[in-house]
């Protein structure tokens, strides 16, 4: 079955067309019920919630048992503090959106970023290290601010998909030779060693994405084939 309008593949019992929204018309079909139930978004949400309540509770109870195990056996924290700020880390990235309706990527990661971040700094400091400002940091923004970028252009700007998916490649190899550039700086090792095969790859994708998006039978048969 294929789409009336832009002649895409759909899947069996699809409502809508994934790439221009246009209505599966089905002469086959007699009757005018929804593929879905009109309390399926409210059961979901319900689900999302149990979920997020779930997870708290998992990692309360984690909580407790490393501040529990960790005091009795040896009077002081110690090693729990790797575990709790990792359970913290964790809760931040999968639990807390489950507890909005429409969690927003553009504010999500940004916040996911800060939480890595601060949990990359305290093991820093735990360990005495000094490569936090001169590693993990700059490439925690640098992720940070690159897949933000990804998610609003994604989400706000109609069309050219294709270019954005495109130029993301290209900064994402380039990105690549970034980490590797302050692992140098940081700890001393060669320059080159991986980033130029990451760059490559990543470049050539994102340059035959740019060269699709040029040439209107191309950038067609992608958004068909992919619904870019």
């Amino acid at each position: 079955m294929y789409c009336v309008k832009c002649g895409v593949r759909l899947q069996e019992g699809a409502q809508s067309c994934p790439l221009c929204q246009t209505p599966v018309w089905n002469p086959g079909e007699t009757t005018a019920e929804p593929a879905y139930p009109d309390h399926y978004p409210r059961a979901h949400r319900e689900s999302a919630l149990s979920g997020a309540v779930a997870l708290t509770v998992i990692c309360l109870t984690a909580i407790v048992v490393v501040l529990t195990v960790c005091f009795k056996l040896y009077g002081a924290l110690r090693w729990g503090g790797y575990v709790l700020s990792g359970i913290l880390l964790f809760y931040v990235v999968v639990a807390l959106p489950l507890w909005f309706r429409q969690p927003r990527g553009e504010v999500f990661v940004p916040v996911d970023h800060a939480a890595a971040a601060l949990f990359v700094l305290y093991i820093c400091l735990k360990t005495g290290g000094h490569w936090f400002l001169s590693f993990a940091f700059p490439v925690i923004l640098a992720s940070c601010l690159l897949s933000t970028a990804l998610i609003c252009l994604l989400k706000y700007v109609r069309g050219g998909r294709v270019f954005i998916l495109g130029g993301f490649l290209l900064l994402l190899g380039g990105f690549t030779v970034l980490v590797e550039f302050f692992e140098h700086i940081s700890f001393g090792a060669e320059m080159f060693r991986w980033s130029l095969y990451s760059l490559s790859g990543f470049g050539t994708a994102g340059l035959f994405l740019l060269i699709a998006g040029m040439i209107p039978p191309l950038r067609q048969v992608l958004r068909k084939r992919f619904f870019f």
